[in-house]
């Protein structure tokens, strides 16, 4: 499949979600899949407004590297998600200060997972950490793989190899519908 075939199925898993309610905040950031719940703020998944120009370009200088063009393109589409409350965070640019109510709404840091990772001292220079598993805590990176553009998800102790995706759309797209199968079945 290439990367087109993957942003669609991408968008149509998300339309699927919509079904079950969403609300675009005046920040842009979208809840989808309201939980059904005494607290009427409980939501399956964030999907946070994308990342342009000099946000983009901020974002490389703070990690210290130039983005692998399929995780820069993923950004353009979008600047981080929380799905399955949490079970996968694709991590993005945090804004700097403090918001309340909707405005304290940011995706997970991007650059904390990196230096955390670098402090480790497995991460190749040049690699790329973006997302996280809850259940498991590994981490995917981008870069690290047979390609600049390969993502690996790895152990996050030890960066052990666990899976391998040809590129950041394909990893987005097979844990989405591996944990939609899970969790909506």
């Amino acid at each position: 499949m290439n990367a087109l075939q993957h942003i669609l199925r991408i968008q149509d898993l998300l339309e699927d979600w919509r079904a079950l309610g969403s609300l675009r905040l005046r920040n842009g950031v979208e809840l989808i899949g309201r939980v059904p719940d005494e607290d009427a703020s409980v939501w399956m998944h964030v999907v946070f407004p994308r990342l342009r120009g000099e946000r983009l370009a901020h974002l490389e200088r703070q990690l210290g590297t130039p983005l692998p063009q399929s995780l820069r393109a993923f950004y353009g589409c979008c600047g981080g998600m929380s799905l399955f409350l949490g079970a996968f965070t694709l991590r993005g640019m945090r804004r700097p200060g403090f918001g309340l109510g909707s405005g304290a709404l940011q995706p997970e840091d991007i650059v904390a997972l990196n230096h955390e990772l670098d402090g480790q001292g497995w991460k190749p220079r040049g690699a790329v950490a973006f997302a996280e598993n809850a259940l498991d805590l590994s981490v995917h990176l981008v870069g690290m793989g047979d390609t600049s553009e390969q993502v690996v998800r790895c152990e996050r102790r030890t960066g052990r190899v666990l899976e391998r995706h040809e590129d950041v759309f394909a990893c987005v797209d097979a844990r989405l519908y591996r944990l939609d199968e899970l969790q909506l079945r």
